[in-house]
């Protein structure tokens, strides 16, 4: 409810700002820098399975470890005009999510069982790096198209400690522990093709859309992303503004190991706002 309520909000934002009479102004900036927080609702798990099957586990972040669907990020985006109509463009976003929950269930990871009655720590850190590549197509003093080219590169760690009861894989009886821990790593480059799209309503207002996707296998990784993204500066100073957008994100990434097939997917849908300054 809370983000359907935002959403309205950004939507109703966008509409004033197309409502306003255009102005020609060239988009010729060589640099800009974004500065940006957003409120996202995600939904997100981890698999682990064994190639011979004896491991089969799915584990959902927010029903099972206890981790808050609504998630607050921040982030930082750089994009550098190289020529007329080439530009390249980095995200970096870190994600950190923490819980710390009582297991009122026994719980299976990689065939040690936590019994019901421990605590579980949980973490989720994930840092990512997604940089772009633009061609604009279609360009004039205040409309850009473009088709876009890039990479979606995500490092992925989450880690379980838990204190209490513990089944160890192989053994009968439960044993105390204070100390148990598991964790497991993905590591996916990820390429991303798609579309972009830049408005500039008057020398103040621009409006910009941006959709990506792929879905592919390189070696042992199977890959697929879909990217949406709709939003809307406003700049106060010839190079200072703000700006707000909404996005949803689909990643699905899963890792063919010798002995393990390791998989991670994430969707959210997200509120941003940010400070954007170009020059």
């Amino acid at each position: 409810m809370y983000l359907a309520h935002r959403l309205i909000h950004v939507s109703v934002f966008f509409i004033l700002c197309m409502a306003v009479r255009p102005a020609w102004s060239a988009l010729d900036e060589t640099y800009q820098l974004t500065l940006g927080a957003s409120i996202s609702d995600y939904d997100s798990n981890v698999t682990i399975n064994s190639r011979d099957d004896s491991i089969d586990k799915e584990i959902d972040f927010e029903d099972v470890l206890g981790l808050d669907n609504e998630v607050r990020l921040g982030w930082i985006k750089g994009v550098w005009r190289m020529g007329d109509r080439h530009r390249l463009s980095l995200i970096y976003l870190p994600i950190k999510r923490t819980s710390t929950l009582t297991t009122k269930n026994d719980f299976n990871v990689g065939g040690n069982v936590i019994k019901a009655g421990a605590t579980l720590g949980t973490s989720f850190d994930t840092n990512v790096f997604d940089i772009e590549y633009i061609y604009s197509f279609f360009k004039r003093p205040d409309l850009e198209l473009g088709i876009t080219a890039g990479l979606y590169w995500i490092n992925s760690v989450v880690e379980l400690a838990a204190a209490g009861e513990v089944i160890l894989e192989g053994e009968d009886q439960p044993e105390f522990r204070t100390d148990y821990q598991a964790n497991q790593r993905l590591i996916a480059p990820l390429p991303l093709l798609g579309m972009s799209a830049v408005y500039e309503i008057n020398p103040q207002w621009r409006a910009k859309a941006s959709a990506r996707y792929f879905d592919i296998t390189i070696g042992d990784i199977d890959g697929r992303i879909l990217s949406l993204t709709l939003g809307t500066e406003y700049y106060f100073t010839k190079h200072v503004g703000l700006g707000a957008s909404f996005t949803s994100f689909d990643l699905s990434v899963t890792q063919n190991g010798v002995v393990f097939i390791n998989s991670l997917q994430y969707k959210y849908n997200g509120l941003q706002a940010f400070l954007v300054m170009k020059f």
